[in-house]
């Protein structure tokens, strides 16, 4: 049942649809959003999101029940549709053991597993970059859409967050959240302003006491200015906007001067790699979006929540004052 004691100015359509006390979803994320992560998004009233993009069946079904040991409140998993094969095996999975959301990434995953998961009561949810991939969506039969932009962190496109989200909220009749560059009040209070009915936050909790992201990572993260992204195919072969590292510039200036295969593989294989060659900083290739350039404090996740929402109603009044002239 949903909670409704959050303040009613906040109190939209998708807290409704997917039964949760605010409208802010965890992105999923791939080193940074853990168990952990997920259940304290979920226990604070938003709804936390796991990620399955390169783990096995045996992973998901102990991260699920590892979830369920932490909070009776609901959440999702977010399927990545890195091939038919993968997708229907992590839908199955959801399935089975009954996971009341999905949310779908960085591609369609198909009407046919749309249809799968829809008929077995899941509501799904598809993080799109484009008002034509929002359109497929809806006409597949999801629930609602994340209209991403390009500032956010892992896989995008190349549609800024202001003028996607209108357009998104403007072509399609279902509910759209906003993703990319929100980080606090002043773009949760933003989203509102575009038409969206929530928002989707990824980079902003990895600097989160209940996040699983390494030492180095959080040290990036805190240290970082809003240029310190950069988008390569290096990572997965399609586009993430990922911390920048002198592995990956190294790769974007081979690739812009030509290099050959080989190279282009050698320097591939380095931004891949779990950890650098020799490096026992722990350092890794992370995800993160523009927004990192904010972000300077790790917070618990139930008081980056709340301490969001209740600015954001701050904001929302102070607006309200200027309106009318005061």
């Amino acid at each position: 049942m949903t909670d409704r004691s959050a303040p009613p100015l906040f109190h939209t359509v998708i807290c409704d649809l997917l039964g949760i006390r605010y409208p802010i979803l965890q992105g999923a994320m791939q080193g940074g959003g853990g168990v952990e992560l997920v259940a304290a998004v979920s226990e604070a009233g938003g709804l936390g999101v796991l990620p399955t993009f390169g783990g096995t069946d045996a992973k998901l079904r102990a991260d699920i029940a590892a979830v369920r040991s932490r909070t009776g409140k609901r959440f999702g998993v977010n399927i990545m549709p890195m091939g038919a094969g993968i997708a229907e095996r992590c839908a199955a999975t959801c399935i089975e053991l009954g996971v009341p959301i999905v949310t779908t990434g960085r591609a369609d995953p198909g009407e046919k597993l749309v249809h799968r998961l829809k008929a077995a009561g899941i509501v799904v949810v598809s993080v799109i970059p484009t008002v034509d991939h929002a359109r497929r969506m809806e006409a597949e039969g999801v629930d609602a859409v994340v209209a991403s932009g390009t500032e956010a962190g892992g896989h995008v496109g190349t549609v800024a967050t202001l003028p996607l989200v209108p357009l998104v909220v403007d072509a399609v009749k279902i509910p759209v959240l906003a993703a990319g560059g929100i980080g606090d009040a002043r773009g949760f209070l933003a989203a509102f302003a575009l038409g969206a009915v929530g928002v989707q936050m990824g980079t902003r909790f990895m600097a989160t006491e209940e996040s699983d992201l390494n030492a180095w990572g959080r040290a990036q993260l805190l240290a970082m200015r809003e240029t310190d992204t950069i988008v390569t195919r290096a990572m997965t072969g399609a586009t993430v906007r990922c911390i920048r590292t002198a592995e990956i510039v190294a790769y974007e200036a081979a690739l812009a001067r030509g290099a050959d295969a080989a190279e282009l593989t050698e320097l591939k294989r380095l931004v891949r790699g779990s950890r650098y060659d020799g490096d026992k900083s722990g350092r890794r290739q992370s995800a993160a979006g523009q927004v990192a350039g904010m972000i300077h404090e790790v917070v618990p996740v139930r008081v980056l929540i709340e301490e969001m929402v209740a600015e954001a109603a701050r904001l929302a009044a102070r607006m309200g004052g200027i309106a009318r002239g005061e």
